[in-house]
């Protein structure tokens, strides 16, 4: 539907693929029937060696909140609400800032919204070569909030989202170009759910890279990947959060992300050992000693993640753990904004005003500090019969701003990181019922949270029903 927990097969994405053509399945299996392709829903394309096959879903939500109503559009998560109210919120300082409007917002009880945006579509193709296998994926969805709702000096709900790139990429044998989910990404231990954006999980950000695996036999994989990097700062002065796409005169992000998974496969499940190496850097126009920045960082993050069979029917119990040190966004990156890295002045705040130009040191150099975060999350699905199944799964992240208070910068200041988000968790429980293997129909409660350094917090409760029909 989403549903948002991947097949094995999607999960590892182009991962699998390359493994299967390394233990040298070449694309040419036995034809199920005349026209048939090389896998399943596909067709040969007459005259040629290549299979063909679109593929994808119709799915709509109905969502009811019982609190602050946040949007439909690309599933729900523990921020985009309103925060509760208090001393300082974001966008502005001092005590009681937007406090009418948070007390307004929090007297809604009860809000309604139906969108078929999350529906999708994509085209596979697979060719032999004396290579190996060649394959491309392109899929998108309609989840792009730029599209043609809410236009005009009128303003519609009218769902009409705009069309979004998910994943488009190619393979050669072992080798992948294009772009698709993050090897950091594993899939196969999210939790099953019928909210779009489901429960907080590791390096769900698709980005393009490049990847390469090798099959190092009995079921153990090692792969390794060249990422797109952005980097997002954090400014304790100004308290706004920049990240290096399109922040010209700024620069930033000198090498790409270095990403790396080993894999073991057993009847079992699975397990997963992955991590990423990152180059932070940050380059401001402005001169040095004038307040300007010139700094570098190696940011790294670790998970370990384990998918079960358990020995009962067809359940299975997932989860995973990871920690990071300036890796924000591949720790999660499907919640609360995740900067890698603080930059502030070195020297003391002497006078509770803006670093730069204090009297006491009036050339102050600024640097950068990573930011350390760490997620855990876990799952159980359940089959109650062959077509009907529950899955429960919560998460629990945790992003370590206190680091960088100190670091030369009173920490209230301006309560520029007062509206910085400390942690967040979710909940889901489920039952789906899938009559025939094409649908998925299902009712979903969920309960997130979000709070920032300031000790408010943004919640949300709601119950989703979906129906998905897949070609």
């Amino acid at each position: 539907m989403k549903i948002r927990k991947l097949s094995a097969a999607t999960a590892l994405g182009s991962l699998t693929a390359s493994v299967a053509l390394l233990s040298g399945i070449q694309g040419a299996h036995a034809q199920g029937a005349p026209g048939a392709g090389s896998f399943p829903g596909s067709f040969l394309v007459p005259g040629t060696q290549t299979s063909f096959k679109v593929g994808g879903y119709v799915k709509l939500d109905y969502t009811y909140d019982f609190g602050p109503q946040q949007t439909i559009n690309g599933g729900a998560g523990p921020i985009g609400i309103s925060l509760d109210s208090g001393p300082c919120v974001s966008g502005g300082v001092g005590d009681g800032c937007s406090k009418a409007f948070e007390d307004a917002s929090h007297r809604i009880h009860g809000t309604s919204q139906l969108t078929a945006s999350e529906s999708r579509f994509n085209i596979e193709t697979r060719t032999p070569t004396a290579y190996g296998e060649l394959k491309t994926f392109i899929e998108g969805d309609f989840t792009n909030p730029n599209g043609l709702s809410n236009s005009g000096s009128l303003k519609v709900n009218s769902n009409s989202y705009g069309f979004r790139l998910r994943q488009a990429y190619g393979t050669l044998g072992p080798f992948l170009a294009g772009q698709t989910l993050s090897l950091f990404r594993d899939g196969a231990a999210e939790a099953e759910t019928l909210d779009f954006g489901g429960a907080l999980a590791t390096g769900v950000t698709r980005q393009p890279q490049v990847r390469y695996t090798f099959d190092l036999g009995n079921g153990l994989t090692w792969a390794v990947a060249a990422e797109n990097p952005q980097t997002q700062i954090f400014n304790l002065d100004s308290g706004g959060t920049t990240t290096t796409f399109g922040a010209s005169p700024r620069q930033g992000d000198k090498i790409p992300d270095f990403t790396t998974a080993l894999v073991y496969n057993a009847p079992w499940g699975h397990l997963n050992l992955r991590g990423v190496v990152r180059d932070i850097y940050w380059h401001t126009a402005t001169d040095v000693s004038k307040g300007g920045v010139k700094d570098l960082l190696l940011g790294c993050v670790i998970c370990f993640s384990v998918h079960w069979n358990v020995p009962i029917g067809k359940d299975s119990l997932a989860w995973e753990a990871a920690y990071g040190e300036g890796a924000g966004r591949y720790v999660t990156s499907g919640g609360p904004p995740t900067p890698d890295a603080f930059v502030t002045s070195a020297c003391p705040d002497t006078d509770n005003a803006a670093d730069v130009g204090d009297v006491a040191c009036p050339s102050a150099t600024r640097h950068l500090k990573k930011i350390n975060s760490w997620l855990v999350a876990a799952n159980y699905t359940h089959f109650w019969t062959d077509t009907l199944r529950s899955n429960i799964a919560g998460s629990y992240w945790r992003q370590e701003n206190k680091d960088g208070f100190g670091f030369g910068h009173a920490p209230d200041d301006a309560c520029n990181e007062s509206f910085l988000w400390r942690d967040a968790y979710t909940g889901h429980v489920n039952l789906i019922w899938s009559p025939v293997p094409q649908t998925n129909f299902g009712i979903e409660f969920m309960r997130m949270q979000g709070r920032v350094e300031s000790g408010q917090k943004g919640q949300l409760t709601r119950v989703q029903v979906s129906a998905q029909f897949k070609f």
